[in-house]
Protein backbone atom coordinates (compact mmCIF):
# COMPACT_ATOMS: atom_id res chain seq x y z
CA UNK A 1 0.00 0.00 0.00
CA UNK A 2 2.79 2.26 0.78
CA UNK A 3 4.46 1.71 -2.23
CA UNK A 4 1.52 2.21 -4.11
CA UNK A 5 0.93 5.51 -2.76
CA UNK A 6 4.30 6.50 -3.36
CA UNK A 7 4.31 5.52 -6.91
CA UNK A 8 0.97 7.24 -7.49
CA UNK A 9 2.35 10.80 -5.81
CA UNK A 10 5.22 10.39 -7.97
CA UNK A 11 3.01 10.22 -11.25
CA UNK A 12 1.21 13.52 -9.59
CA UNK A 13 4.62 15.04 -8.43
CA UNK A 14 5.92 14.80 -11.97
CA UNK A 15 2.41 15.52 -14.36
CA UNK A 16 2.50 11.82 -15.77
CA UNK A 17 -1.02 11.52 -17.60
CA UNK A 18 -3.26 8.87 -16.46
CA UNK A 19 -3.40 7.47 -19.84
CA UNK A 20 -0.08 6.18 -19.84
CA UNK A 21 -0.82 4.76 -16.66
CA UNK A 22 -3.72 2.94 -18.13
CA UNK A 23 -1.64 1.56 -21.12
CA UNK A 24 1.47 0.63 -19.30
CA UNK A 25 -0.53 -1.65 -16.82
CA UNK A 26 -2.46 -3.24 -19.84
CA UNK A 27 0.52 -4.03 -21.17
CA UNK A 28 2.31 -5.56 -17.86
CA UNK A 29 -0.99 -7.46 -16.97
CA UNK A 30 -1.41 -8.85 -20.60
CA UNK A 31 2.56 -9.75 -20.34
CA UNK A 32 2.01 -11.58 -17.29
CA UNK A 33 -1.41 -13.07 -18.31
CA UNK A 34 0.68 -14.82 -21.23
CA UNK A 35 3.87 -15.69 -19.34
CA UNK A 36 1.71 -17.49 -15.93
CA UNK A 37 -0.98 -19.17 -18.35
CA UNK A 38 1.23 -22.71 -18.68
CA UNK A 39 1.85 -22.41 -14.67
CA UNK A 40 -1.54 -21.94 -13.87
CA UNK A 41 -2.68 -24.69 -15.71
CA UNK A 42 -0.30 -26.58 -14.37
CA UNK A 43 -1.65 -25.89 -11.01
CA UNK A 44 -4.94 -26.52 -12.04
CA UNK A 45 -4.16 -29.60 -14.16
CA UNK A 46 -2.38 -31.04 -10.56
CA UNK A 47 -5.26 -30.31 -8.43
CA UNK A 48 -7.43 -32.52 -10.64
CA UNK A 49 -4.90 -35.14 -10.70
CA UNK A 50 -4.36 -35.01 -6.96
CA UNK A 51 -8.92 -35.24 -6.72
CA UNK A 52 -8.68 -38.69 -8.06
CA UNK A 53 -7.74 -39.34 -11.38
CA UNK A 54 -4.29 -40.56 -10.47
CA UNK A 55 -2.75 -41.82 -7.45
CA UNK A 56 0.84 -42.28 -6.51
CA UNK A 57 1.52 -46.17 -7.54
CA UNK A 58 -1.22 -46.25 -10.23
CA UNK A 59 0.73 -47.74 -13.44
CA UNK A 60 -0.20 -45.39 -16.65
CA UNK A 61 0.16 -45.47 -19.84
CA UNK A 62 1.26 -41.90 -22.02
CA UNK A 63 2.91 -41.34 -25.06
CA UNK A 64 3.85 -44.99 -25.24
CA UNK A 65 5.69 -44.49 -21.94
CA UNK A 66 4.75 -47.32 -19.72
CA UNK A 67 5.25 -46.87 -15.70
CA UNK A 68 4.16 -46.46 -12.41
CA UNK A 69 3.78 -42.80 -10.70
CA UNK A 70 5.62 -41.58 -7.94
CA UNK A 71 4.59 -38.14 -7.22
CA UNK A 72 2.36 -35.70 -8.26
CA UNK A 73 3.23 -32.40 -7.14
CA UNK A 74 1.25 -28.74 -8.54
CA UNK A 75 3.27 -28.22 -11.43
CA UNK A 76 4.60 -31.84 -12.79
CA UNK A 77 4.21 -35.87 -12.21
CA UNK A 78 6.41 -38.04 -12.01
CA UNK A 79 6.53 -41.48 -13.96
CA UNK A 80 9.27 -44.39 -13.42
CA UNK A 81 9.12 -46.18 -16.41
CA UNK A 82 9.10 -49.96 -16.67
CA UNK A 83 13.02 -49.65 -17.98
CA UNK A 84 13.87 -47.95 -14.93
CA UNK A 85 14.28 -44.35 -16.09
CA UNK A 86 12.22 -41.43 -14.25
CA UNK A 87 10.41 -39.22 -16.48
CA UNK A 88 8.25 -35.62 -15.66
CA UNK A 89 5.57 -34.87 -17.30
CA UNK A 90 4.00 -31.61 -16.61
CA UNK A 91 0.36 -31.87 -15.47
CA UNK A 92 -0.94 -29.95 -18.39
CA UNK A 93 0.93 -32.18 -20.94
CA UNK A 94 -0.71 -35.63 -18.77
CA UNK A 95 -3.97 -34.06 -18.42
CA UNK A 96 -4.43 -33.35 -21.93
CA UNK A 97 -3.30 -36.10 -23.54
CA UNK A 98 -4.91 -39.49 -23.51
CA UNK A 99 -3.19 -41.77 -20.98
CA UNK A 100 -4.41 -45.24 -19.70
CA UNK A 101 -4.51 -45.58 -15.98
CA UNK A 102 -4.27 -49.36 -16.01
CA UNK A 103 -4.57 -49.78 -12.26
CA UNK A 104 -7.72 -47.49 -12.25
CA UNK A 105 -10.25 -50.04 -12.36
CA UNK A 106 -9.32 -53.70 -11.72
CA UNK A 107 -5.43 -53.94 -11.81
CA UNK A 108 -5.93 -56.60 -15.04
CA UNK A 109 -4.91 -55.93 -18.98
CA UNK A 110 -6.29 -58.26 -21.58
CA UNK A 111 -3.16 -59.65 -23.74
CA UNK A 112 -3.85 -61.57 -26.76
CA UNK A 113 -1.32 -63.95 -28.31
CA UNK A 114 -0.72 -65.76 -31.29
CA UNK A 115 -0.07 -69.40 -31.84
CA UNK A 116 0.39 -71.20 -34.75
CA UNK A 117 -0.38 -75.03 -35.48
CA UNK A 118 -0.19 -77.43 -38.08
CA UNK A 119 -3.10 -78.11 -40.60
CA UNK A 120 -4.58 -81.22 -39.68
CA UNK A 121 -4.54 -80.53 -35.99
CA UNK A 122 -7.63 -81.04 -34.46
CA UNK A 123 -8.78 -77.76 -33.23
CA UNK A 124 -11.10 -77.92 -30.51
CA UNK A 125 -9.15 -80.56 -28.75
CA UNK A 126 -6.14 -78.28 -29.21
CA UNK A 127 -8.16 -75.55 -27.64
CA UNK A 128 -8.98 -77.35 -24.84
CA UNK A 129 -5.42 -78.55 -23.82
CA UNK A 130 -4.21 -75.70 -23.92
CA UNK A 131 -7.18 -73.53 -21.56
CA UNK A 132 -6.73 -76.06 -19.12
CA UNK A 133 -2.64 -76.09 -19.23
CA UNK A 134 -3.29 -72.09 -19.13
CA UNK A 135 -5.78 -72.03 -16.50
CA UNK A 136 -3.50 -73.54 -14.16
CA UNK A 137 -1.21 -70.35 -14.02
CA UNK A 138 -1.45 -68.58 -10.99
CA UNK A 139 -0.55 -65.37 -13.56
CA UNK A 140 -3.74 -65.21 -15.09
CA UNK A 141 -7.13 -63.88 -13.67
CA UNK A 142 -8.91 -67.08 -13.13
CA UNK A 143 -12.24 -64.74 -12.70
CA UNK A 144 -12.10 -63.88 -16.24
CA UNK A 145 -10.79 -67.14 -17.77
CA UNK A 146 -9.07 -67.97 -20.83
CA UNK A 147 -10.81 -68.09 -24.76
CA UNK A 148 -8.65 -69.46 -27.59
CA UNK A 149 -10.22 -68.79 -30.96
CA UNK A 150 -9.19 -69.45 -34.25
CA UNK A 151 -7.80 -66.36 -35.58
CA UNK A 152 -6.88 -67.39 -39.31
CA UNK A 153 -5.73 -70.21 -42.05
CA UNK A 154 -2.53 -68.70 -42.23
CA UNK A 155 -0.02 -69.63 -44.92
CA UNK A 156 1.98 -72.31 -43.31
CA UNK A 157 -0.21 -72.70 -40.09
CA UNK A 158 -3.35 -72.41 -38.28
CA UNK A 159 -3.13 -69.55 -36.39
CA UNK A 160 -4.98 -69.87 -33.00
CA UNK A 161 -5.80 -66.17 -30.81
CA UNK A 162 -5.35 -66.90 -27.05
CA UNK A 163 -7.06 -64.48 -24.89
CA UNK A 164 -5.72 -64.29 -21.26
CA UNK A 165 -6.05 -61.54 -18.43
CA UNK A 166 -3.02 -60.42 -16.94
CA UNK A 167 -1.72 -58.21 -13.99
CA UNK A 168 -0.79 -54.77 -15.27
CA UNK A 169 2.19 -54.56 -13.02
CA UNK A 170 3.84 -58.33 -14.69
CA UNK A 171 2.21 -58.09 -18.14
CA UNK A 172 5.20 -58.61 -19.68
CA UNK A 173 6.94 -61.64 -17.62
CA UNK A 174 3.75 -63.38 -17.46
CA UNK A 175 3.20 -63.28 -21.29
CA UNK A 176 6.67 -65.38 -21.02
CA UNK A 177 5.52 -67.83 -18.68
CA UNK A 178 1.91 -68.38 -20.78
CA UNK A 179 3.82 -68.89 -24.34
CA UNK A 180 6.73 -71.78 -22.71
CA UNK A 181 3.18 -73.52 -21.15
CA UNK A 182 2.05 -73.06 -24.41
CA UNK A 183 4.91 -74.49 -26.22
CA UNK A 184 5.55 -77.07 -23.82
CA UNK A 185 1.64 -78.41 -23.66
CA UNK A 186 1.46 -78.47 -27.66
CA UNK A 187 4.85 -80.74 -27.43
CA UNK A 188 3.83 -82.84 -24.67
CA UNK A 189 0.92 -83.67 -26.83
CA UNK A 190 2.80 -83.82 -30.03
CA UNK A 191 1.03 -81.43 -31.68
CA UNK A 192 3.06 -79.65 -34.49
CA UNK A 193 3.64 -75.97 -34.25
CA UNK A 194 5.28 -75.84 -38.02
CA UNK A 195 8.10 -73.18 -39.30
CA UNK A 196 7.13 -70.39 -41.92
CA UNK A 197 7.01 -72.54 -45.39
CA UNK A 198 6.51 -71.96 -48.79
CA UNK A 199 6.28 -74.50 -51.92
CA UNK A 200 7.38 -73.62 -55.16
CA UNK A 201 6.30 -75.04 -57.97
CA UNK A 202 8.23 -74.72 -61.46
CA UNK A 203 7.35 -75.88 -64.80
Amino acid sequence: MVWGIWFIASLALFHVSSQWLVIITGGLSTGIGFASKEILENIYYGIALMTGRVKIGDLIVCDGIRGTVSSISYTSTMVTAVDGSVIAFTNSQLFTKNYQNMTRNHGYERHILDVGVAYGTNVGECRKLLIDAISKLDCVNHEKGVSIVLKELGDSSLVLKVIVWVSVYTAYADDGIILECIYNTLNENNIEIPFPQTDVHMK
